[in-house]
């Protein structure tokens, strides 16, 4: 009798610590993902990414992110369909051409003479019909696109959920942003949150 009690017993405080050591796995902060890419170091939390490559760190030949608009925090897979998400992708950067550099030297030959007034101060252009970009249209931070510049689908051809896409180098690194045409109206609220979660993530700790 004494030692099926002792049995019993026994399973009660295994299960005890089972529940507890689950408690406290869920109750603490989120273990950081280490990585590199082109030779850049990486720490960021497990639920900024979008895909299992960046969720699993190490060395990587490319990183993605999914972020809330206007925190750039991390967003659960329940909230990226109803709250404003903007997607990162992180490639070494491309021999050749800077992409802040695309306005005026890859995209300017396709577009048509008239400027006119885009979202949030931007310019807005648009391409030339039968050049690759028709069913885009550019717009540009003033005066020549090089600190912003966004291609968007045409208002009146896009697809649901169409992105508009924005591009910059930082150091090795070329950086892809997709987001809702809506946040244009923010667009250097976009660009500087992108640039800051950035340094964030790639900032080396101070040794206590």
């Amino acid at each position: 009798m004494r030692l099926i009690i002792a049995s019993a017993l026994l399973v009660i405080v295994l299960a005890i610590g089972a529940f507890m050591l689950f408690v406290a796995r869920e109750e603490a902060p989120e273990t950081l993902i280490q990585a590199e890419l082109a030779g850049v170091k990486f720490s960021y939390a497990r639920a900024y990414a979008r895909d299992d490559a960046t969720g699993a760190g190490g060395l990587s030949d490319h990183l993605a992110f999914i972020v809330s608009f206007p925190k750039f925090a991390p967003l659960a897979a329940k909230d990226r369909a109803a709250a404003p998400a903007v997607a990162i992708t992180l490639t070494p950067k491309e021999e050749g051409l800077n992409p802040s550099e695309r306005p005026a030297k890859l995209y300017a030959r396709f577009l048509t003479p008239e400027t006119l007034e885009g979202p949030g101060g931007l310019v807005l252009r648009h391409f030339e019909q039968g050049s690759p970009y028709d069913s885009e249209e550019l717009l540009i931070a003033p005066p020549d696109g090089r600190t912003f510049f966004a291609r968007c689908p045409k208002p009146d051809a896009a697809a649901p959920g169409e992105a508009c896409i924005s591009v910059f180098r930082e150091g090795a690194l070329d950086v892809e942003l997709r987001y809702p045409p809506a946040l244009l109206e923010h667009w250097d609220a976009l660009s500087d949150g992108a640039h800051a979660l950035l340094a964030r993530m790639t900032a080396r700790r101070k040794k206590r």
